[in-house]
């Protein structure tokens, strides 16, 4: 605390008597520079008293975070000609699959890039990544797989075998006819197209140059500046022209999968998680664009991000029960309720923003606190108290209280902390300990967590060594800058 008292002595002009912890500092009242250097000793012993903002994760969990997340990816680590049980990278590139676990035994595309935005995986081995996808994709045009199923031209894969063969759909491991079709769509997943340019945007950011970027890359036919395959794989998810929106036609024909942790699910119509990747993937295709001097293209890239911002709001987002909250809907036919995952997706990425991203973080403050949508720090996909049908996806081949239908995932964890941050930070410190105290509570004997792929309500977990659990929420905290370790 700071106080003043005035003194007079005989025959001295009157001095000012700051008190300042006991001790005492005078000046003359008359001197303009000792009021004003008094002032702002005074503003600067004050700044120091005020207490700092509760740190979203104590020091020693993120030490712990960390150490963990760099264990888990080390575990799902494939150098080329490595062998893993009876698994081998017969590619010559580096790989990482889902799980140290080996509970997916491929190089899933999202998986992996799920790994980058942190200080896991080095530039060189993303380098791999972006080379082995390339060799993957088909062309010049569409593959008709079979009756109803095809694949467009310049798709990325949903995951790559160990032989360097794709396979463009979820449900197995097939490279011919017997992939895709019913219940994993007409056309392969809309988000792998865009985390292939993630990719391509974290490469960059990691080694400062626009090299690969401004290089050619071979594709399964022909070789393309990797610059010009980026803007064909921008284009091949569908488009609604008026909204910029990733749009999907009905379940019963073309049954898209959204993106990979929903492809259980059938949705239709403008859909939130694909729309809320290309608006990231348009603001990376920006900078990188801008920064190799392309500026015409950085502008339409930019657009496309402002169109794709604007329309997101009032495409999806619809107030609850209390005004100043409101949830993002993850599809505007079929799967038309609040999305979870996506909600705080959004708000992380700045997909929303202002009255938006705060009224959607106080409704994930709600669901956090009743418990309707966080168990243990992980996240359900749907509110338990969502009535469209019950706590549960509308459209689902999942069972009911499991997996991607109402399981419970550390995967979206850091979106979900960052997005409650920006309106309560005691909720999400609180969220985040939870976070941690489960990871801690399941440590094995050989130091890792188990970090498994999901659990439910009656006790069942499946995948141990599952790196989106641990690794994403890391990367997702350090990018929204709630890490003191830069």
């Amino acid at each position: 605390m700071v106080s003043s008292a005035v003194r007079r002595s005989q025959g001295r002009p009157a001095e000012a008597l700051t008190l300042i912890d006991g001790r005492s500092y005078s000046h003359p009242v008359n001197s303009f520079r000792g009021k004003i250097l008094a002032l702002l000793f005074g503003i600067l012993v004050l700044s120091l008293c005020v207490k700092a903002p509760r740190p979203i994760i104590e020091e020693s969990d993120e030490a712990f975070l960390r150490n963990q997340a760099q264990r888990i990816v080390a575990s799902a680590g494939l150098v080329p000609g490595q062998y893993v049980g009876s698994w081998c990278n017969r590619t010559p590139f580096r790989m990482r699959v889902p799980g140290g676990n080996m509970g997916y035994t491929a190089f899933w595309v999202r998986d992996s890039v799920m790994m980058l935005g942190g200080d896991l995986i080095s530039a060189e081995e993303v380098e791999d990544w972006i080379r082995l996808i390339a060799g993957t994709l088909v062309g010049p045009g569409d593959w008709p797989v079979r009756q109803g199923v095809v694949v467009p031209a310049s798709a990325v894969p949903d995951h790559v075998n160990f032989d360097g063969r794709p396979t463009f759909y979820p449900g197995n491991y097939e490279t011919g006819s017997e992939q895709g079709g019913y219940p994993w769509g007409k056309y392969p997943p809309l988000d792998d197209h865009f985390y292939f340019l993630s990719a391509v945007y974290h490469h960059w950011r990691m080694i400062g140059s626009a090299r690969l970027f401004n290089s050619p890359v071979k594709t399964s036919f022909n070789e393309l500046k990797l610059s010009d395959l980026c803007e064909r794989v921008y284009r091949v998810a569908p488009v609604d022209p008026a909204t910029g929106l990733v749009a999907a036609g009905d379940v019963e024909t073309e049954n898209a999968k959204d993106w990979g942790f929903c492809d259980g699910e059938f949705k239709s119509g403008r859909l939130l998680f694909p729309s809320i990747l290309r608006f990231i993937a348009a603001r990376q295709l920006a900078e990188l664009f801008g920064a190799t001097g392309r500026a015409d293209k950085s502008e339409a890239y930019s657009q496309d991000a402002q169109q794709i911002q604007r329309s997101i709001p009032p495409t999806f987002f619809h107030p609850s029960q209390r005004p100043d909250e409101g949830w993002l809907d993850s599809a505007t036919e079929v799967g038309r309720q609040p999305d979870v995952w996506g909600t705080a997706f959004a708000v992380w990425s700045g997909a929303v923003e202002g009255s938006t991203a705060r009224r959607a973080g106080r409704a994930l403050v709600r669901a956090f606190r009743e418990k309707t949508a966080v168990k243990q720090g992980c996240v359900r996909q749907i509110l338990t108290s969502d009535p469209t049908n019950n706590g549960f996806w509308q459209n689902s081949v999942c069972t009911q209280g499991e997996y991607q239908n109402g399981g419970y995932w550390g995967t979206p964890a850091g979106w979900y902390i960052t997005a409650m941050a920006k309106v309560d930070r005691r909720a999400a410190a609180d969220m985040a300990a939870d976070y941690i105290r489960f990871l801690r509570e399941h440590i094995r004997p050989d130091g890792i967590t188990e970090a498994w792929e999901w659990l439910a309500d009656n006790g069942q977990s499946a995948n141990p060594l599952y790196v989106a659990t641990v690794a994403l929420p890391y990367c997702s905290l350090k990018e929204a800058g709630l890490l003191s370790r830069r």
